[in-house]
């Protein structure tokens, strides 16, 4: 069976509890840029915000981001930074919360950490480690107990 053909992501929906606040945190915070607002005609905003030509769809809903058993939520997305440690500081002086502090990590040469965002969310904050990037064919694990499946 041939694939469909795709050439990009076009979107990702991300449900919040208050649409102002969402759009406050990632464009004051994140680089995010609003490129369009709407309501449906229902009561509900909703709104495009972009970045690296990826749209996030935010969508007021009181019932957004429902938790796991911890408590803690899966839905999240990771972004890019060019110095981890400059942003953790510029964060933090803005009053942006933690939920984790920078970190080696083990899936990819680097660093990242996560913060805490409106209506529950975390976001992944990741420093690349060059030569390792998101198409490094040569990459290979350097934790203990890590390996290369594929």
């Amino acid at each position: 069976m041939e694939p469909i053909i795709t050439s990009s992501i076009s979107h990702i929906i991300y449900p919040v509890k208050n649409l102002d606040e969402a759009i406050e945190f990632y464009t004051q915070n994140l680089a995010f840029k609003v490129l369009r607002r709407y309501g449906s005609g229902r009561g509900r905003d909703s709104a495009y915000l972009e970045l690296g030509g990826v749209l996030l769809e935010m969508g007021e809903n009181p019932n957004a981001a429902p938790a796991r058993a911890d408590g803690r939520l899966e839905n999240r997305i990771g972004l890019t930074v060019k110095d981890l440690d400059a942003c953790v500081e510029l964060l933090k002086s803005r009053g942006v919360e933690m939920e984790d502090e920078p970190y080696e990590a083990r899936t990819f040469w680097g660093r990242q950490c996560k913060i805490k965002g409106p209506s529950g969310y975390s976001v992944t904050l990741r420093e690349w480690k060059a030569p390792d990037g998101p198409t490094f064919a040569d990459w290979q694990p350097r934790h203990e107990g890590m390996i290369r499946t594929g």
